[in-house]
């Protein structure tokens, strides 16, 4: 590649417009097999003036993947109980927070129940019912009832 962006510069310099996102698309592609994910060129072009970078811990960046980390059960329900019934229902589920909640459960060894009218909502979070029982994962923006999830559509 870079061979071929040699010869074109020498041969047109109209070939700048052709070798400058080129460059950045290389950039780019040699960033993701070492697992750093840029959106865009302009994104990158706007990194240089970055003075500080924040990172989560929910282990996306340290391991790849995010991971649960804390179950804060509420009442007499235990942290197994919260984590076996939202594995059920995050089964259905393609999100990787999804993803961890049933990886978490697996490595605890729990026997997930089946779920059923699972329902993910865009941005908001996700609902179903398991051992008929209903189990709402919400953003903690719904949470803080700064937004909410969309009404339950009723039976047919």
């Amino acid at each position: 590649m870079l061979a071929f962006i040699a010869v074109l510069i020498i041969s047109c310099p109209c070939a700048l417009g052709v070798a400058t996102p080129g460059g950045a698309d290389g950039g780019r592609g040699q960033g993701a097999e070492a697992g750093i994910l840029i959106r865009g060129a302009e994104v990158l072009e706007r990194a240089e003036k970055l003075t500080a970078v924040v990172f989560d811990k929910t282990g996306t960046l340290t391991r790849g993947e995010p991971n649960v980390t804390d179950i804060v059960p509420l009442g007499a329900t235990t942290e197994d109980e919260i984590l076996r019934l939202a594995a059920a229902v995050e089964a259905g589920s393609e999100h990787p927070l999804g993803e961890a909640i049933v990886r978490a459960a697996k490595h605890r060894e729990l026997v997930l129940p089946q779920a059923e009218g699972f329902e993910a909502i865009p941005g908001h979070g996700i609902r179903g019912r398991a051992e008929g029982r209903q189990v709402l994962m919400e953003t903690a923006a719904c949470s803080r009832g700064k937004t909410s999830l969309p009404p339950q559509p009723k039976p047919t």
